[in-house]
Protein backbone atom coordinates (compact mmCIF):
# COMPACT_ATOMS: atom_id res chain seq x y z
CA UNK A 1 0.00 0.00 0.00
CA UNK A 2 2.72 2.46 0.86
CA UNK A 3 4.57 1.60 -2.44
CA UNK A 4 1.47 2.28 -4.27
CA UNK A 5 0.97 5.91 -2.76
CA UNK A 6 4.44 6.67 -3.53
CA UNK A 7 3.91 5.93 -7.15
CA UNK A 8 1.13 7.90 -7.17
CA UNK A 9 3.43 11.15 -6.62
CA UNK A 10 5.97 10.11 -8.89
CA UNK A 11 6.37 11.69 -12.26
CA UNK A 12 5.14 9.85 -15.19
CA UNK A 13 7.16 9.72 -17.81
CA UNK A 14 6.20 8.91 -21.54
CA UNK A 15 8.71 7.83 -24.03
CA UNK A 16 8.40 6.24 -27.72
CA UNK A 17 11.60 4.13 -26.93
CA UNK A 18 12.37 0.94 -25.78
CA UNK A 19 16.07 -0.89 -25.63
CA UNK A 20 14.40 -3.52 -27.11
CA UNK A 21 13.60 -1.80 -30.62
CA UNK A 22 17.37 -1.16 -31.06
CA UNK A 23 17.96 -4.50 -31.14
CA UNK A 24 14.88 -4.59 -33.66
CA UNK A 25 15.91 -2.17 -36.16
CA UNK A 26 19.64 -3.39 -36.03
CA UNK A 27 18.22 -6.62 -37.16
CA UNK A 28 15.77 -5.52 -39.95
CA UNK A 29 18.73 -2.72 -41.67
CA UNK A 30 21.93 -4.36 -40.90
CA UNK A 31 24.08 -6.66 -43.20
CA UNK A 32 24.57 -10.06 -41.04
CA UNK A 33 28.20 -8.73 -41.06
CA UNK A 34 27.08 -5.62 -39.51
CA UNK A 35 24.56 -7.28 -37.32
CA UNK A 36 26.94 -9.33 -35.95
CA UNK A 37 29.42 -6.85 -34.91
CA UNK A 38 26.20 -4.97 -33.51
CA UNK A 39 25.64 -8.41 -31.15
CA UNK A 40 29.23 -8.98 -30.31
CA UNK A 41 29.16 -4.96 -28.87
CA UNK A 42 25.94 -4.94 -27.54
CA UNK A 43 26.84 -8.65 -25.36
CA UNK A 44 29.89 -6.35 -24.00
CA UNK A 45 27.71 -3.17 -22.46
CA UNK A 46 25.46 -3.99 -19.55
CA UNK A 47 22.54 -1.67 -19.75
CA UNK A 48 20.50 -0.88 -16.80
CA UNK A 49 17.41 0.49 -18.66
CA UNK A 50 14.51 1.42 -16.33
CA UNK A 51 11.35 -0.56 -17.28
CA UNK A 52 8.56 0.99 -18.21
CA UNK A 53 4.90 0.31 -16.27
CA UNK A 54 3.29 -0.30 -19.70
CA UNK A 55 4.13 -0.77 -23.24
CA UNK A 56 1.66 0.36 -26.22
CA UNK A 57 1.86 -1.06 -29.44
CA UNK A 58 0.15 1.35 -32.07
CA UNK A 59 -0.55 -2.29 -34.74
CA UNK A 60 -1.84 -1.37 -38.50
CA UNK A 61 -1.34 -2.65 -41.68
CA UNK A 62 1.41 -1.61 -43.81
CA UNK A 63 -1.33 0.33 -46.55
CA UNK A 64 -2.36 2.25 -43.52
CA UNK A 65 0.82 3.44 -42.49
CA UNK A 66 2.50 4.14 -45.56
CA UNK A 67 -1.12 6.76 -45.74
CA UNK A 68 -0.11 7.71 -42.23
CA UNK A 69 3.25 8.97 -43.32
CA UNK A 70 2.11 10.25 -46.16
CA UNK A 71 -0.22 13.01 -44.67
CA UNK A 72 2.30 13.69 -42.37
CA UNK A 73 4.32 14.92 -44.94
CA UNK A 74 8.39 14.36 -43.01
CA UNK A 75 10.70 15.19 -45.59
CA UNK A 76 13.22 12.31 -43.98
CA UNK A 77 10.05 9.91 -44.09
CA UNK A 78 9.28 10.54 -48.00
CA UNK A 79 11.81 7.14 -49.06
CA UNK A 80 10.31 5.03 -46.90
CA UNK A 81 8.89 1.78 -49.11
CA UNK A 82 6.18 -1.04 -48.16
CA UNK A 83 8.80 -3.47 -47.67
CA UNK A 84 10.97 -2.02 -44.87
CA UNK A 85 7.21 -0.99 -43.23
CA UNK A 86 6.28 -4.69 -44.06
CA UNK A 87 9.79 -6.47 -42.32
CA UNK A 88 9.48 -3.57 -39.14
CA UNK A 89 5.95 -4.31 -38.65
CA UNK A 90 6.70 -8.23 -38.42
CA UNK A 91 9.16 -7.92 -36.20
CA UNK A 92 7.12 -5.82 -34.05
CA UNK A 93 4.63 -8.05 -34.12
CA UNK A 94 7.04 -10.60 -32.85
CA UNK A 95 8.35 -8.46 -30.16
CA UNK A 96 5.17 -7.25 -28.68
CA UNK A 97 3.77 -10.66 -28.74
CA UNK A 98 5.89 -12.25 -26.95
CA UNK A 99 7.66 -8.87 -24.62
CA UNK A 100 7.09 -9.97 -20.44
CA UNK A 101 9.26 -7.22 -18.98
CA UNK A 102 5.96 -4.97 -18.25
CA UNK A 103 2.52 -4.70 -19.37
CA UNK A 104 1.76 -4.63 -23.01
CA UNK A 105 -1.22 -2.58 -24.74
CA UNK A 106 -1.75 -3.82 -28.91
CA UNK A 107 -3.81 -1.83 -29.73
CA UNK A 108 -5.48 -2.57 -33.31
CA UNK A 109 -4.97 1.62 -34.66
CA UNK A 110 -6.09 0.94 -38.34
CA UNK A 111 -9.75 2.89 -37.65
CA UNK A 112 -8.86 5.10 -35.60
CA UNK A 113 -6.97 8.53 -35.60
CA UNK A 114 -5.89 9.52 -32.23
CA UNK A 115 -4.13 12.94 -33.65
CA UNK A 116 -7.46 14.30 -35.00
CA UNK A 117 -9.99 12.27 -32.84
CA UNK A 118 -10.44 13.66 -29.40
CA UNK A 119 -12.88 10.77 -28.52
CA UNK A 120 -10.68 8.16 -29.92
CA UNK A 121 -7.95 9.36 -28.08
CA UNK A 122 -9.78 9.35 -24.62
CA UNK A 123 -11.17 5.76 -25.33
CA UNK A 124 -7.09 4.73 -25.57
CA UNK A 125 -6.17 6.78 -22.64
CA UNK A 126 -9.12 5.42 -20.43
CA UNK A 127 -7.65 1.85 -21.87
CA UNK A 128 -4.16 2.79 -20.46
CA UNK A 129 -5.43 3.66 -17.03
CA UNK A 130 -7.04 0.35 -16.66
CA UNK A 131 -4.08 -1.82 -18.09
CA UNK A 132 -2.11 -2.53 -14.66
CA UNK A 133 -0.18 -6.16 -15.75
CA UNK A 134 -0.32 -8.77 -18.77
CA UNK A 135 -0.86 -8.17 -22.25
CA UNK A 136 -3.99 -6.82 -23.30
CA UNK A 137 -5.61 -6.10 -26.45
CA UNK A 138 -7.64 -3.34 -27.48
CA UNK A 139 -9.62 -3.32 -31.12
CA UNK A 140 -11.84 -0.18 -31.07
CA UNK A 141 -14.40 0.04 -33.71
CA UNK A 142 -13.71 3.14 -36.26
CA UNK A 143 -16.25 6.01 -35.94
CA UNK A 144 -18.58 5.22 -38.16
CA UNK A 145 -19.42 2.04 -36.60
CA UNK A 146 -19.97 3.07 -33.72
CA UNK A 147 -23.91 3.27 -32.60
Amino acid sequence: EELRQARLFSPVRVADYLLEKDRLFAKVTMDSDEYRLYEQIHAQLTLEAPVPDLVIYLQAPVEVLLQRVKKRGRSYERHIEAGYLRHISEAYARLFHNYDLAPVLIVNATGIDLVDNEQDYEQLLQRICDTRSGRHYFNPLPLELQG
